[in-house]
């Protein structure tokens, strides 16, 4: 009677511990979910986007002045946001095109993979308060 009643309580702890053990590794990473996540996140995107803004001036820059000055994100890395520089208006209608192209084709798998979503973030080029060029899933468009 007795090895039974070991049995069945070391049993049942082993199947705690697998069900627990199972829980963990199905949930999300640590410091992955909640308001501290976000941060985390759109912390890596932001670093990431200057990145590619640093990347986008080396290709895309005229006689040393810089086509983008800097990226900002806005609703949880939703809307990448960035700022043209004094660069943008020496640039030819296909060259300023191929700088969204170059932005949106490193930004959006980026997002895309750091926030595990199969949506496509917005782009925005501006230059003061005014949108000089646009990309999402069903729009894109350049002044």
């Amino acid at each position: 009677m007795g090895k039974k009643v070991v049995i069945l309580v070391l049993g049942g702890a082993l199947l705690v511990a697998l069900v627990v053990t199972m829980v963990r590794i199905s949930g999300p990473a640590a410091g992955s979910a909640g308001n501290r996540g976000i941060l985390k996140r759109e912390t890596d995107l932001r670093e990431k986007a200057g990145a590619i803004v640093t990347a986008a001036n080396k290709d895309f820059s005229s006689e040393g002045t810089p086509a983008l000055l800097a990226a900002s994100l806005r609703f949880e890395g939703e809307v990448l946001r960035v700022h043209v520089g004094p660069g943008w208006d020496r640039l030819a209608r296909d060259r300023r095109s191929a700088l969204v192209d170059f932005v949106s084709s490193r930004y959006v798998p980026l997002w895309q993979d750091e926030m595990k979503s199969h949506r496509e973030p917005a782009i925005v080029f501006r230059e003061g308060a005014r949108r000089v060029a646009l990309h999402t899933a069903v729009d894109r468009w350049v002044r």
